[in-house]
């Protein structure tokens, strides 16, 4: 007899439930995440208005706005800053459906954001983005959340290509990266710092990596 699964919803998912169910474990430092880390691209004049710009922004309201404020006026800019799309190809899509069977659980959910192969509809993620709420009312778990969206993505790819992450935390951004069941973070990169400007450059650096693993050209 077929054994029946049990859902998982990501927004209730945590770095303990990653572990104890599908065995992920933190690293203190993995070479992917390192090297995405590492050796950046410099920015454009453009890009660094645009950093510079929507940084004054978030000072100004970090306190004030919420979790939906805070991704239309900062974060989606921000990302908007690199451009992600090739048509058909690979897309930025946001609070899209993610679904996926491992073991005997159905993991299922709406990431805050994905980068992923196809153009009007996202078919395989590569990298997962989750914001979480201001800084003054977090709750949950950022990590587990995103880690179990990251999870879906890893399963969709040949799991043997690493899949990368970020989350948000007001003005605190952290990348991740999971290879196999590892998983490595890292430092805080903080938004209202000159740290906004290797925000910036490390999007395009993944810009780079996913292009490259799918062998898109301009």
């Amino acid at each position: 007899m077929k054994k029946q699964l049990t859902k998982l919803h990501l927004n209730d998912m945590s770095q303990q439930k990653m572990y104890k169910l599908f065995g992920l474990r933190q690293v203190a430092s993995l070479p992917v995440l390192d090297n995405w880390l590492s050796d950046l691209p410099d920015l454009d004049s453009v890009e660094t208005t645009i950093a510079t710009h929507y940084q004054k922004r978030l000072i100004k309201n970090i306190n004030a706005w919420n979790e939906q404020e805070l991704s239309l006026n900062f974060i989606g800019p921000i990302f908007a800053a690199i451009d992600f799309t090739v048509p058909y190809q690979i897309n930025w899509f946001a609070q899209r459906p993610l679904r996926q069977v491992i073991d005997n659980y159905e993991l299922v959910g709406k990431p805050d954001g994905i980068i992923a192969s196809g153009f009007m509809e996202p078919e395989v993620p590569f990298f997962s983005f989750q914001e979480f709420k201001k800084e003054l009312e977090s709750k949950g778990d950022p990590i587990g959340q995103n880690l179990a969206a990251m999870l879906i993505g890893q399963t969709q790819n040949d799991e043997s290509n690493p899949v990368f992450g970020c989350y948000v935390v007001g003005r605190l951004w952290f990348f991740m990266a999971l290879q196999d069941k590892t998983y490595a973070i890292s430092r805080e990169f903080s938004a209202a710092s000159d740290d906004i400007f290797e925000i910036i450059k490390v999007l395009k650096a993944l810009r780079s990596i996913l292009f490259d693993r799918l062998q898109l050209t301009e």
